[in-house]
């Protein structure tokens, strides 16, 4: 009996050790890997609004002349860039296709914007009239507006990731363009004569620009984009027994804008 309880005793004391020598268990089941989130699907329809700014240039070159009573005929004449800055609004709706790394898309907006620049020119001059001299101030004045405008184009654009893409857009653009010029002149005889001509319209152009868009959620993005838009000219004229004025500009707006779009 002492016998039997020794070598149970030997038995359970080698199981102990054996258990010890090889260490903890490494039967149990590896953790199960962290699911991966989707990657970003940039196909959809979507709608966006945002604010900007935008820089309106007129490359004007505009005269006006006129004649004195009894003395020569008197020219004013501009020649020069004319600029004006402001701010606007933006809304937008569109449609975009991912194809690999590669997105294309259509879309239209259309911007709340009023961009107003005139210039003068002062002329002084003294002129005969019945055999006595007498003064005269004239001045011609030009103007140019851009008011609201909207856009219809495409983009072309390279995924950096899947929530970052840059890209390449184009298209029609057409706006409100106003222009004008005025002249009036006031004679040291106490009359005073004046002549305006103007023209004011939905002006067709064309688009080109680039920009940045980020998807911050699976829903919401945020991009920025310039872009230039050239609108041609805009010209207007009059003439009359005394005088005749011209104006013609070359009309482009250069505008960078920031907006938050909705995905479906």
């Amino acid at each position: 009996m002492k016998l039997v309880k020794a070598l149970l005793c030997a038995t359970a004391l080698v199981s102990t050790c054996s258990a010890l020598a090889a260490g903890p268990s490494t039967n149990k089941a590896p953790p199960a890997a962290a699911a991966q989130p989707a990657a970003y699907s940039w196909t959809g329809f979507y709608l966006g609004a945002g604010v900007g700014g935008g820089w309106m240039q007129a490359k004007d070159r505009s005269y006006s002349t006129f004649s004195t009573s009894g003395g020569p005929s008197v020219a004013m004449n501009n020649k020069s860039d004319l600029g004006k800055f402001g701010a606007f609004g933006t809304i937008k709706a569109g449609a975009d296709d991912q194809l690999g790394r590669f997105v294309v898309g259509a879309f239209t907006d259309f911007d709340f914007e009023s961009l107003t620049k005139t210039k003068s020119v002062d002329k002084n001059g003294v002129y005969s009239f019945h055999s006595v001299l007498a003064a005269y101030a004239a001045r011609h004045n030009v103007g140019y507006k851009v008011g609201d405008s909207w856009d219809a184009g495409v983009r072309l654009g390279y995924l950096l990731n899947d929530r970052n893409l840059l890209y390449a857009l184009g298209g029609y653009s057409g706006a409100q363009v106003s222009s004008g010029v005025r002249l009036s002149v006031n004679y040291g005889s106490g009359t005073a004569n004046s002549a305006v001509a103007s023209e004011s319209g939905w002006k067709s152009g064309y688009m080109v620009g680039a920009g940045w868009e980020d998807a911050l959620t699976d829903h919401i993005t945020f991009k920025l984009e310039y872009r230039y838009a050239d609108y041609g000219k805009a010209t207007s004229s009059y003439a009359t027994n005394s005088g005749s004025g011209r104006q013609s500009g070359d009309v482009s707006v250069q505008s960078v804008r920031a907006m938050l779009g909705y995905k479906f």
